[in-house]
């Protein structure tokens, strides 16, 4: 009877022993396990559908902007500038440098603007070029910045100058032209523009540093002045200091007739004549719109640097 007893004891306390486990383990599948994989579902759901990432710098582009439109003109612009120094990754940043560029060029042919200006004194022996290259700028910002409708110049005239201390920056990777200006030992971004097409000479390796040298208006096969009437619809070119490397408008395709064909006039079709064209594949260069390239020719000048960046 004693036996029995122990034994009925015995079995009562594993019987306790295991549904202390089973409940034990319920509660910690119930209060514990099942939340967390409910709350690992929920993430995963929000990770697959297509809510919209907050963008931190579009507040302080609202901001910016808001400032621009109530004349504070500088203080919107420094607010886009940090933008861009902050958060280069906010879709806004696209819109802040048009805003940027376009702010810079109006300022920079302003008559009311004098920053970074100084007047000039015309002095016998002067002409264009020479004023040009001795000041640091060229023809064509010279007959902008004046107002000049011919390349005669007396002594005693007053001209106002800007040095064009640029450079010029393409990012192969997305196709970005950026003009960046100096100011004192740095340089800061000035206009973006996007190239319609890149196409760089095979032994260019990136990234690269040269110069712009010279720069060509051609009409009819000849070499014309920014003070040509025919100068606003010349073929304009910023040639690099490597052969193959010139920033340019996209190049017209170029045809050439197909030999005459040998095969029996039988088999000749209208798509099979003498009178077939072929097109040539465009030549190299950095090609932009031509609005773009017409911008860029009077800020630029010879021996302006020139960056290839990747």
């Amino acid at each position: 009877m004693a036996k029995t007893q122990l034994k009925l004891l015995l079995f009562l306390i594993v019987l306790g022993i295991t549904l202390g486990s089973m409940a034990t383990a319920y509660y910690i599948y119930d209060k514990i396990l099942q939340p967390e994989k409910a709350i690992q579902a929920e993430m995963a759901g929000m990770k697959k559908s297509d809510m919209p990432r907050i963008d931190p710098g579009a507040k302080r582009f609202d901001v910016a902007v808001d400032q621009i439109k109530q004349g504070r003109i500088n203080e919107g612009r420094e607010l886009l500038y940090k933008l861009l120094q902050q958060f280069p990754d906010s879709a806004t940043c696209t819109e802040a440098k048009r805003i940027i560029g376009e702010i810079n060029l109006d300022e920079l042919y302003s008559t009311s603007h004098k920053v970074g200006k100084r007047e000039y004194i015309v002095q016998p022996g002067d002409s264009l070029a020479l004023i040009a290259s001795k000041q640091g700028t060229n023809m064509d910002m010279i007959v902008r910045l004046n107002g000049l409708m011919g390349i005669t110049l007396q002594p005693g005239d007053h001209l106002t100058l800007v040095p064009l201390d640029f450079s010029v920056v393409v990012d192969v990777s997305d196709k970005t032209v950026t003009l960046r200006r100096k100011s004192g030992d740095k340089e800061y971004f000035f206009k973006e523009y996007l190239a319609v097409d890149l196409r760089l000479p095979p032994t260019m390796k990136v990234p690269a540093e040269m110069e712009i040298k010279g720069k060509s208006a051609v009409t009819e096969g000849k070499s014309v002045l920014s003070t040509d009437p025919r100068y606003v619809d010349a073929e304009k070119w910023l040639p690099g200091s490597r052969a193959g490397v010139v920033l340019r408008t996209p190049p017209v395709a170029k045809a050439i007739p197909i030999a005459p064909a040998t095969e029996p006039e039988s088999k000749k079709t209208s798509a099979g004549t003498a009178a077939d064209l072929i097109e040539v594949a465009p030549d190299t260069g950095v090609f932009l719109d031509r609005a773009d390239l017409e911008e860029l020719f009077a800020l630029v000048r010879n021996s302006s640097k020139l960056y290839f960046i990747r």
